[in-house]
């Protein structure tokens, strides 16, 4: 695993159960949430989802490192159209997330 991943998994591990974590339907929900949401900040319509989950669905299941490999080069394009670099959003969201969860542990 890369070093933004290994973080990433490090600090979702200190937020949700062991169980949580390696539960592929809980990573899977998770995961939609927040791809509807960059969907919805970049301006999508809600009207086209139901067109593009039946567009989905109609084609054979890919492999899931096939559709990661799919997923990052397209949130590249997003990143590009946006002029946001996607790898520091990334570590800033790391960071945000520790202040917050440091935050919601400390008790002076």
């Amino acid at each position: 695993m890369s070093e933004y991943q290994n973080k990433a998994v490090k600090l979702l591990a200190s937020t949700v159960s062991d169980g949580s974590l390696m539960d592929l339907n809980d990573r899977r929900d998770a995961f939609l949430h927040r791809a509807l949401e960059l969907y919805f900040a970049a301006g999508g319509a809600e009207d086209a989802i139901q067109p593009m989950v039946e567009k989905v669905y109609s084609t054979s299941k890919p492999r899931v490192d096939i559709a990661v490999g799919d997923v990052l080069y397209k949130l590249a394009g997003i990143g590009h159209a946006c002029d946001i670099d996607i790898i520091q959003a990334g570590y800033n969201k790391l960071d945000d997330a520790k202040q917050t969860f440091a935050g919601e542990h400390h008790h002076p």
